[in-house]
């Protein structure tokens, strides 16, 4: 971009007037003063067209970047996945090092836990698919049981042809077309997810050596050449990324933390509700509680059903044990849900139910079902990004609950008014500092904190 003709005969006679002056800096002021008298010149309006671009480029960068992510889920699905275990092992990691361990032995401890994890869940997976294979023939019977004894008790109210009976009408394949492709499925992908946890596993050991790097990195890839621009700890740009990447390291593993206690109890639960009406194969359904219980809302769902399923299609038509079953995992599923998980967790996410069940869409669309257990962490580190840059902020707050909206209105107006909001009495301006960038990030996401100083 030049500069008009006016401009440049002015800088030409600055020029004359400061002979110290050297050329460099003379053209380095001459190729910028078209941008300052831009920024200097621009209205309100100016400003708001171009926050909308930001925006509109953003949204168009997130969709690039989900439709690279379908069209690459091979390779996204690794890195997403050692992010995922890395963030879960971080704590163990963390500890292990406050506890006066070398960090390489650290490290070494929680690769070494995530091997056995990985090995265990594995054998367990193919030992539970080959039972099922082998109790095949006898839940088929007991379907066919379970078919006569619908049929008669349709006959009872309406006329049913003879030679029909309820599933025919159905026209499922229960074992050759439902039962059987399940299983082999399950064997395949536990099969591809074998062939992946090396390469897995050796991600998340790096991004374990490096997690203290990657700040310093990432500002100095973003930061130009000049030494004086990179890396330094007293900078108010280091400082923010930071904070940033602090909170998002802290709340993911935070929320990975609370949601594997969770799910322990759950499938604990799980298990001795089968163990007490010998419900084959107790232990799976324990398992897959766990498993399915890092699926927000869709996997409690789909545990239950087929708990209830299985007792059904074992203890029909004794109906003492499928009420029992029933009862007793709906009982579990509120009240570990309502009381205890939010108990834990406390307001930390404050994440939208709607926009949760959209990731969960959206993540199981793109990776399947290692999607649908990353949606929630992915989604939370959106917000927490989001909602520490200055024109993405309305993001961070769609994505939120909602409830600190009326918070974060009222908190503005008492700023306009110079007034620091939950700290400063009515009528006092600028006797302190206003709000640094930060705390509008943690109001987005920590609604309920309490902010008020105790009294003296």
């Amino acid at each position: 971009m030049f500069a008009p003709s006016w401009v440049s005969h002015r800088m030409i006679s600055m020029r004359s007037r400061f002979p110290e002056l050297s050329m460099r800096t003379f053209y380095a002021i001459l190729r910028e003063f078209p941008r300052w008298f831009m920024i200097h010149t621009m209205n309100e309006k100016t400003e708001k067209n171009i926050r909308s671009i930001k925006v509109l480029l953003i949204v168009f960068l997130i969709l690039a970047m989900l439709a690279v992510s379908k069209a690459a889920s091979t390779v996204t699905i690794r890195i997403m996945l050692s992010m995922f275990i890395f963030l879960l092992v971080l704590p163990l990691v963390t500890a292990l090092e406050k506890a006066k361990f070398p960090s390489w032995l650290a490290t070494g401890i929680a690769v070494l836990v995530i091997i056995v994890v990985v090995l265990l869940f594995v054998w367990f997976v193919f030992f539970s698919v080959d039972l099922l294979i082998q109790k095949v023939p006898t839940y088929s019977d007991r379907i066919n049981d379970l078919d006569g004894l619908l049929t008669s008790i349709a006959s009872r109210w309406i006329e049913i042809p003879e030679n029909t009976s309820f599933f025919s009408t159905l026209n499922i394949d229960w074992v050759g077309g439902v039962i059987m492709p399940v299983l082999r499925q399950v064997s395949s992908s536990t099969i591809g997810i074998m062939s992946n946890v090396v390469i897995i596993i050796l991600m998340t050991v790096f991004l374990l050596g490096e997690r203290h790097m990657i700040v310093p990195k990432f500002l100095n890839f973003v930061e130009d050449d000049d030494p004086d621009t990179l890396y330094n700890e007293n900078d108010r740009g280091t400082e923010k990324v930071s904070s940033v990447w602090d909170r998002i390291v802290k709340q993911v593993s935070r929320y990975i933390s609370i949601k594997v206690f969770v799910s322990l109890i759950t499938g604990a639960l799980f298990y001795a509700i089968a163990m007490i009406i010998h419900l084959d194969f107790a232990l799976l359904w324990g398992v897959l509680a766990v498993v399915l219980n890092f699926i927000p809302t869709i996997g409690s769902i789909l545990i239950t059903v087929l708990m209830i399923l299985m007792s059904i299609i074992q203890f029909a038509p004794s109906l003492g044990p499928i009420i029992f079953v029933a009862v007793s995992t709906i009982l579990v599923q509120n009240v570990i849900g309502n009381f205890l998980d939010p108990k834990l967790s406390g307001n930390g996410l404050n994440l939208s139910p709607f926009i949760i069940l959209v990731a969960l869409a959206v993540f199981g669309y793109l990776w399947g079902i290692v999607g649908m257990f990353l949606a929630v962490p992915l989604l939370s580190v959106l917000q927490i990004i989001c909602a520490n840059v200055d024109y993405t902020r309305p993001v961070a707050m769609l994505i939120s609950s909602g409830r600190s909206y009326k918070k974060q209105s009222n908190d503005r107006i008492n700023r306009r008014r110079g007034q620091r909001p939950g700290r400063m009495g009515k009528g006092q301006k600028g006797q302190k500092a206003m709000q640094n960038e930060f705390e509008f990030a943690d109001d987005v996401m920590f609604p309920d904190r309490n902010t008020t100083k105790p009294k003296k």
